[in-house]
């Protein structure tokens, strides 16, 4: 039986225990689970997950949320605990799993026949009523597709809905679901550099580096809490605790300069800690154009990849185009 390292990396949240009980709960084979949690804790989730600290299938790193350094280091440590498992799963620490989810998943990645494909996209939502129940939104298959450049030079994306039968071949990366071989987490371990906006764009690059493939996932068997609601007394965000310490303040300005700083390196051409060839491929595959901030102007028909072959297509790139 095939061994599944779930990587999560945490900070402030009180529904992390939630999702390890679904994870486990709705696991076939809850056996062949392993855990990587880099846990950042507050006065208010301190010890929310300490019944699992005797179980020899979970690995904690815990540290109080004031010594955080950002998604990427988080991400880092998760694969640091990485020891030979089959396959990951990185998520965040606020999702909730269907029945069966890891048997689906892994169903779903041999189907492919791809031994360098990894399953991400965006995963349909869950949220709460205003009585504290759980709503789940149900949504299509979806491909990560540019929606905005923030501060001008940086990709973020949106889930772009794939037409019923379309190619599930894409190019980028979701934070928030990847699942596929294990030892991705020692071949492509995470940049710890970067803060947070930039995460998706730098390892989507660096596994298009390493060879990997990304297909969205079509049978959606674990949704995304976007949404805070109001009653969530609990809900804490990296950037509002640091922005709002004085003693913090400047920690997290240096850090976003440095993460951005980062980013912008991977993405230039005279820069890139990857092969300049590298890059124009990726550019050329999927879509994009870094120096001038342009994207395929078939980027929204969401057509079967490569969007091209060769730059010609950059005559007619287009700005990216806000999704809703």
């Amino acid at each position: 039986m095939n061994t599944i390292l779930v990587e999560i990396a945490a900070y402030r949240d009180d529904e992390l225990p939630k999702t390890v009980a679904s994870l486990l709960k709705n696991a076939r084979y809850p056996e062949r689970l392993r855990f990587a949690i880099v846990h950042q804790f507050g006065p208010e989730t301190a010890g929310c997950i300490d019944e699992y600290k005797t179980d020899t299938r979970f690995k904690i790193v815990e540290q109080p949320w004031y010594e955080a350094r950002g998604v990427g280091v988080a991400r880092r440590k998760c694969d640091e605990l990485y020891d030979d498992e089959d396959f990951y799963l990185q998520i965040d620490s606020h999702m909730r799993c269907k029945d069966s989810w890891d048997d689906r998943l892994e169903a779903e990645w041999i189907a492919l026949s791809d031994s360098r494909a990894i399953l991400s996209s965006y995963p349909p939502a869950y949220r709460y009523d205003n009585n504290d129940r759980e709503i789940f939104v149900s949504s299509e298959p979806n491909r990560l597709v540019v929606h905005d450049m923030f501060m001008g030079d940086i990709p973020v994306f949106f889930g772009k809905a794939l037409p019923k039968d379309a190619p599930r071949r894409g190019a980028f990366v979701a934070g928030g679901l990847q699942f596929g071989p294990g030892k991705i987490c020692r071949e492509v371990p995470y940049e710890p550099r970067i803060c947070f906006i930039g995460e998706e764009i730098v390892h989507s690059l660096r596994l298009f580096a390493a060879g990997y493939h990304i297909y969205s996932v079509d049978d959606q068997v674990i949704s995304h809490l976007y949404i805070r609601s109001e009653n969530q007394k609990n809900a804490h965000h990296f950037w509002k605790d640091f922005t709002e310490s004085e003693e913090l303040k400047e920690v997290y300005a240096q850090m976003n300069k440095l993460s951005y700083g980062v980013v912008r390196e991977y993405l230039s051409v005279d820069q890139t800690p990857v092969s300049p060839g590298t890059l124009a491929s990726f550019e050329d595959f999927a879509g994009v154009e870094f120096a001038r901030r342009l994207v395929h102007p078939d980027t929204y028909h969401t057509p079967p990849l490569p969007m091209a072959v060769d730059a010609g297509w950059k005559q007619s790139a287009i700005p990216p185009q806000k999704q809703s």
